[in-house]
């Protein structure tokens, strides 16, 4: 049977739809990683809002605060969304 999937180029047409398909998943997950675990085991979204708290407590100034905290998670999630969106039109996903 694989011979013959082979020699009709069925493996070869498989392997591109699955990664299709696995992609935007994938992706999503690996942004959950980033949001539910610490970051190179150093700092965590949790770690950083419960910092953001500290430091708010402190100077009282929460607008300036949060959004320091909100541009450093935006600096994780971007490049990994971006990337996904250009591997997805790569891949062409939308058209299956």
């Amino acid at each position: 049977d694989v011979e013959r999937s082979r020699g009709l180029g069925d493996v070869y047409k498989r392997q591109p739809q699955a990664l299709r398909i696995a992609t935007p998943p994938t992706v999503g997950f690996m942004v959950q990683i980033i949001k539910n675990t610490s970051i190179a085991s150093v700092i965590g979204m949790a770690e950083m809002t419960y910092i953001g708290k500290m430091i708010n407590n402190s100077t009282f100034q929460p607008f300036t605060t949060y959004m320091i905290i909100a541009a450093l998670y935006f600096c994780l999630c971007f490049p990994l969304s971006w990337w996904s969106r250009r591997l997805e039109r790569r891949l062409n996903v939308a058209h299956r």
